[in-house]
């Protein structure tokens, strides 16, 4: 059928991501001397980092061969040269490397000292990638994601996708690559690690700790997922973030008297678009030429999804919804033309992750649950249709369990964050018994990149105690009042 892949690039759009710290540059210095490192350069980054790889068997039982590729951030001043920074990347399906920039802003206090080392995980960027196709802007904004059920839509794209990566997804799950990053500590002789993790990295990251705890000596966990928590429980923390808005709008007296009822008229607007998809010509989010675009309540609850995501488009989210009610569809634009994370994800590895780990942990007590939300539906959904297709083979019960340790570990949390909310950092530090938890209340999705909180995982790397922190600057006002004129975007063009 006519532009089906469309359908499949929205939906993961609405799919398991977690992606989102910030970028930016980074100073130079030296960086430890391993032969066969090669001098390399990271997108958004001056400085030149030292790349190299490492082979590792594809599985157990196989005898073929894949490299892992990794690159080196040199520390500024070399002060611990046995010692360095293991940077976890999101997703799933993130690649370290392409995101050198945002972990060197991230943890530009703590390179001060020691190296930083981004290994792209099995399955993405250089390391054996396993991507899908993807249909470009133009055919996903053209594409009317609710004229059929999910189910069809994503069990017809599943096979196109195994088809091309003619792979098996079992070896690409964070048991099988967790081993990958140890081979790289070894082959770059390291003794101790400090571990930062986001988002899914603080998943691989914990099981790091479970499979080599002698070669950890501190972990910060940015946007914490538990090791016994489903990541499809993020559509709950998207409904709770979203009704942080409508609940801190109708409490203000400014907003609310620019956006009265705004919870309403979200509903309103849904309801408008099931009921009739609007069809409209818009300008290319980038190019500026005129496009059609096929409004759907999918592609708005998408769109306002990931909004959630930055301050800076969070605070659009009142004036996109207040407006498209009216028909003015042009900021509702902006918010879908501004995700260009979704389509650097290896999806490939991004269901050998969802589909090993957290579908085969369904159970009638959590569907039960999840149900209770659109996304939670939607992805239950999805993983349904694609994951008896993928056949990936389920990690065992043990992985579920709670990481027990008494590493010293910072996790961190924003209150405002619409995927790995406070209470999930909780349970995952049940059985943790060096570990503190800090909560900037005002933050959303990735603490580091947006607090204070970069100089206190510095803080903590270096003194190797959470309890020391000073948490105060944490309360520090982060959240950027609301976009309150209405009268500055152009009205979109309705087709005839």
């Amino acid at each position: 059928m006519k532009n089906n892949r469309g359908r499949f690039r929205t939906l993961f759009r609405h799919s398991l991501i977690a992606v989102g710290l910030l970028s930016g540059a980074a100073s130079h210095g030296a960086t430890v001397d391993v032969a066969g490192l090669t001098p390399c350069y990271a997108k958004g980054l001056a400085d030149q980092l030292q790349c190299g790889s490492v082979a590792q068997p594809l599985s157990e039982n196989n005898s073929e061969q894949i490299s892992i590729h990794y690159a080196v951030i040199p520390a500024i001043k070399q002060v611990h040269p046995t010692e360095a920074i293991l940077a976890f990347a999101g997703g799933p399906g993130q690649s370290a490397i392409d995101v050198a920039a945002v972990f060197a802003r991230v943890l530009r206090y703590a390179r001060e000292e020691r190296d930083i080392i981004l290994v792209d995980q099995r399955g993405t960027g250089k390391s054996s990638l396993l991507q899908c196709d993807m249909d470009p802007l133009e055919a996903q904004f053209a594409f009317n994601d609710d004229a059929l059920p999910i189910f069809e839509y994503s069990r017809e794209e599943t096979q196109k996708c195994k088809t091309k990566l003619n792979t098996d997804l079992s070896h690409f799950t964070t048991a099988a690559a967790v081993k990958d990053f140890e081979a790289v500590r070894l082959e770059l002789g390291y003794k101790k690690l400090h571990l930062f993790g986001a988002s899914y990295g603080t998943r691989i990251a914990q099981e790091y700790m479970r499979r080599y705890p002698e070669a950890v000596a501190s972990a910060t966990l940015d946007g914490v997922v538990p090791m016994q928590q489903s990541l499809i429980a993020i559509g709950e923390a998207i409904d709770d973030s979203l009704q942080a808005i409508f609940s801190d709008c109708s409490d203000s007296e400014e907003c609310n008297r620019q956006y009265p009822q705004l919870a309403q008229q979200y509903q309103t607007l849904l309801d408008m678009l099931i009921a009739q998809p609007a069809r409209v010509q818009v300008p290319h989010p980038r190019m500026h030429n005129l496009i059609t675009l096929v409004l759907t309540q999918s592609k708005v609850r998408s769109a306002i999804r990931m909004a959630l995501y930055s301050h800076t488009t969070r605070a659009l989210v009142p004036l996109a919804i207040s407006e498209a009610v009216k028909g003015n569809y042009l900021p509702l634009v902006g918010l879908m033309g501004s995700d260009s994370a979704v389509g650097s994800l290896a999806m490939g590895m991004h269901s050998a992750i969802v589909c090993g780990e957290d579908w085969p942990a369904l159970t009638a007590q959590s569907r039960s649950r999840f149900a209770n939300s659109y996304f939670g539906r939607l992805m239950m959904a999805s993983l349904d249709a694609s994951c008896p297709i993928w056949q990936v083979n389920a990690v065992t019960k043990d992985f579920y369990q709670p990481l027990s340790t008494d590493i010293p570990t910072l996790l961190l949390s924003g209150g405002l964050d619409p995927a790995t909310p406070p209470s999930w950092a909780e349970l995952a530090m049940i059985n943790m018994t060096n570990a503190r938890h800090l909560v900037a209340d005002e933050a959303t999705h990735g603490v580091a990149g947006q607090s204070c909180a970069d100089k206190l995982v510095a803080e903590f790397i270096n003194q190797g105690d959470p309890r020391e922190l000073d948490e105060s600057c944490l309360k520090k006002a982060t959240v950027r009042r609301y976009f309150m004129n209405p009268n500055g975007p152009a009205v979109a063009s309705q087709e005839p």
